[in-house]
């Protein structure tokens, strides 16, 4: 049994430290100090933060605060919506590095085919995740990276990067907006990106 200052503790570094009372109350995923988060798991995204991307280019299935996260710290990203509504609402205020475009259900998947470059990043955080993820493995460079939100939903995608050589490393927990737990994973052949500075580094509601 925790004591109750105990508990105190542990939830005000949940809802103060990761900011994840604000983002439920607003239904955006973002944290203590406003600023948007990928909605992925907490655990995940304390990892991603060590990351420099700034070279890397991003294709994202699924739009939204990820999409401006990113944008902030790489050198593209490419993100497809297919909700014409959310769609219109995400392309106001792009940064120039962003590339947003809608996709009917019906060419969703396929979005990537017309692009002639390989990715550094490929994020699978929309629809039809399965069809995404099977075009996605032509269009990923040999040392890129894929992350796989929800992915404790999709047991059978996971096992198809498996396969294909890909380490999985899952990160579980709680996250912005909802109050149960979740998967985000991360999969590569070759990690190639560096840490920003000292990895790693003292954690949200960490110290000593």
């Amino acid at each position: 049994m925790f004591k109750p200052q105990e508990l105190d503790i542990k939830i005000k570094i949940l809802n103060s430290g990761f900011g994840h009372h604000l983002s439920k109350q607003s239904k955006s995923a973002i944290n203590g100090k406003n600023e948007p988060l990928p909605w992925f798991t907490y655990s995940s995204i304390e990892f991603l933060n060590q990351l420099d991307f700034t070279e890397a280019n991003i294709f994202e299935w699924g739009s939204g605060n990820s999409s401006k996260y990113f944008a902030e710290r790489c050198h593209h990203i490419t993100s497809i919506e297919h909700n014409i509504d959310w769609y219109n609402t995400q392309k106001v205020n792009l940064q120039k590095n962003q590339q947003l475009i809608h996709a009917t259900e019906n060419g969703y998947a396929n979005a990537i085919n017309e692009f002639n470059n390989k990715f550094d990043l490929i994020i699978i955080d929309g629809i039809l995740r399965g069809e995404c993820l099977t075009n996605a493995l032509n269009f990923i460079k040999e040392d890129g990276m894929f992350i796989y939100d929800n992915s404790d939903r999709d047991p059978q995608n996971c096992l198809i990067l498996r396969d294909a050589g890909y380490t999985q490393i899952d990160f579980s927990g709680f996250g912005p907006i909802n109050d149960y737990t979740w998967t985000t994973s991360i999969f590569f052949k070759q990690f190639k990106f560096k840490p920003i500075t000292v990895q790693p580094v003292i954690p949200i509601g960490g110290g000593y």
